[in-house]
């Protein structure tokens, strides 16, 4: 393919212990409608079947697409995607994790409606959880973006990372000291600063896990609202929100995480990719 036919989008997926699922990322990636520029994948500390998991990757689609950034020690997701943010060359950067997947039309969708909105630097979508069912082909024309507030957004985070792309060329970064919820104070910061992020009506990025209570996430819950609640307190700190703003955000999202509590307590366990 013609490289001018390529969408300028660098597409970031921190990787960490995934030698079982990174081949469904990329491979979601290689499917797409209107492939992104490059795709950069930044181990972050891992062992080494995935590290050699990452250089089959390369192999099979080419050292010019995929990219390799390797860390000799794990620093958490933050340290990661900055990373690659840093050495990606396009205009737009999108995340993906390596144990998730992209509806084939996804930076076909994406990219082009920023294309044609070029002040607006940040933009994400729906997500679905467990696809069961092959990816259906979608209308663009009917392909609804919405524009979400920052009251919206303060919330209730209708953001997930793999669902994400920002202008490459912004000033903010994933917060590296802050290992849970980073990413949410990041589209926060963003939206106070922009006033203008938008969230498009379609399911364009797969998980694989339920957000709350399956095993290896419950055990994390508590260290997820701790994320949260310091996302509120550093967004107060920096005069973003005012201190009632502050101390309802705290009880709702208290709220919110004893409920999450409870839904974990009642779920079954359930393993698998």
């Amino acid at each position: 393919m013609r490289k001018e036919l390529y969408a300028s989008v660098s597409v970031v997926i921190p990787c960490y212990q995934c030698a079982h699922t990174i081949f469904r990322a990329v491979e979601s990636i290689v499917q797409q409608t209107l492939k992104p520029f490059e795709v950069i994948l930044v181990d972050d500390g891992s062992d080494s079947e995935t590290i050699e998991s990452l250089y089959e990757v390369q192999n099979l689609y080419g050292s010019d697409w995929i990219k390799i950034l390797e860390s000799p020690e794990n620093k958490g997701p933050s340290v990661a995607r900055n990373k690659g943010w840093n050495y990606a060359v396009s205009s737009y950067v999108a995340f993906l994790d390596a144990d998730d997947s992209w509806h084939p039309q996804k930076i076909e969708i994406q990219y082009l409606w920023m294309m044609e909105h070029p002040k607006i630097i940040f933009t994400g979508h729906h997500i679905r959880v467990k696809p069961v069912h092959r990816s259906h082909n979608i209308d663009i024309s009917k392909v609804v973006s919405s524009r979400i507030s920052n009251k919206s957004l303060l919330w209730s985070n209708c953001f997930s990372t793999p669902t994400v792309m920002i202008r490459a060329d912004i000033d903010f970064k994933f917060d590296e000291a802050q290992f849970f919820a980073e990413d949410y104070l990041l589209w926060l910061k963003i939206s106070f600063s922009t006033k203008e992020v938008y969230l498009f009506n379609e399911e364009l990025a797969f998980i694989y896990k339920e957000p709350f209570g399956e095993a290896g996430l419950s055990q994390n819950l508590w260290l997820m609202e701790k994320g949260e609640l310091i996302v509120y307190w550093k967004l107060y700190k920096s005069e973003d929100i005012a201190l009632y703003h502050f101390a309802a955000l705290w009880c709702y999202s208290m709220i919110k995480y004893f409920r999450r509590v409870l839904v974990s307590c009642i779920t079954p366990s359930k393993g698998g990719l």
